[in-house]
């Protein structure tokens, strides 16, 4: 549902009470995975106490455990993270001590170990400094006249980017991007991002019951877009990486973007035989005899109001 759509029919749900009464049908069908990236303290402080109040918050290895056992997981939740942000993870680490909340983070490894953003955090920001009107980029022509048009070029620039199956692949394009919309292939050192939690701070929340640390993949590319041997090398590794660095197993994984496209037929099949779960964008509940190799999830943001919140968990299916 496009995001003026959904703002729209939130303040008509909250004043007729559909919200609720969607909720209440559907939570007798299966419980609910979150899915959050970068969000305040206070957001998801808000949000998360709405939630609570239709919802129990559990750990994702209980209610992954329901599911194999065909147990229901009605009004039962799970907190995720994707992505590793430090400012989101200490919000959240605040919160889960507060209120014994568990909650899970999916770590893509070369994030945390280089410190460097990725290139779906450089986009927006390169695009919105270009001084030109007109580019073409890898045969690709690129209006850059108004913010419409800005706006679409990251579209299409980033259905470029999740076409590629290795991080040098991904580089050479962020070069020759930068170089052509801002004159030079190096990163602006201003450049503003999210920054990444680090692995010692990951070492010290890991010794936390509530927290668990799973994994997102080494270089967060489409699974589609990877040979079996790239993907196995995705997956063990970045699983290598984080327990090594928590001491506990990790047993479950994130698909990096989460839609089916980058998900594919056959990366299902290979993560089972790495890991016991593993969780999409695919916006659902979790209702019995789901796939937990294609788990969905309810995807919630900075600027999701409290309506717009309800209305996601209501209308989820």
């Amino acid at each position: 549902m496009a995001n003026g759509v959904l703002q729209i029919a939130s303040r008509l749900a909250a004043r007729t009470g559909v919200s609720k009464s969607l909720d209440r049908w559907n939570g007798r069908r299966g419980g609910i995975i979150l899915a959050y990236h970068d969000i305040s303290f206070e957001r998801l402080a808000a949000q998360l106490a709405l939630i609570a109040e239709s919802y129990t918050f559990v750990s994702l290895t209980e209610f992954v455990n329901r599911i194999a056992q065909d147990k229901p997981t009605t009004k039962l939740a799970v907190i995720t993270f994707d992505d590793g942000y430090g400012e989101t993870m200490e919000a959240a680490a605040r919160l889960a001590a507060a209120n014994k909340w568990a909650m899970t983070f999916y770590l893509p490894t070369r994030y945390l170990d280089t410190n460097e953003p990725f290139w779906y955090q450089e986009l927006k920001h390169l695009v919105g400094r270009s001084p030109h009107r007109e580019v073409e980029i890898d045969n690709m022509q690129i209006s850059l006249h108004d913010g419409e048009s800005k706006a679409k070029a990251v579209k299409t620039l980033d259905s470029r980017f999740r076409l590629f199956s290795s991080a040098e692949d991904v580089e050479k394009m962020l070069r020759e991007v930068r170089r052509t919309l801002l004159d030079s292939p190096d990163r602006p050192p201003d450049l503003p991002f999210a920054a990444p939690a680090s692995w010692n701070r990951v070492r010290e929340l890991a010794t936390r019951d509530e927290l668990s640390f799973e994994a997102h993949t080494v270089n967060h590319l489409a699974a589609s877009r990877l040979s079996e041997t790239q993907l196995r090398a995705e997956l063990e590794q970045s699983r290598t990486r984080i327990e090594a660095a928590t001491g506990k197993r990790v047993e479950h994984f994130c698909y990096p973007f989460g839609g089916a496209a980058e998900i594919g037929a056959r990366a299902p099949e290979i993560v089972r035989s790495v890991f016991r779960s593993a969780v999409t964008m695919m916006r659902g509940r979790c209702h019995p005899g789901v796939d937990t190799t294609m788990l969905p999830r309810i995807d919630l943001y900075e600027g999701d109001t409290k309506e717009v919140v309800a209305l996601k968990i209501g209308l989820a299916k």
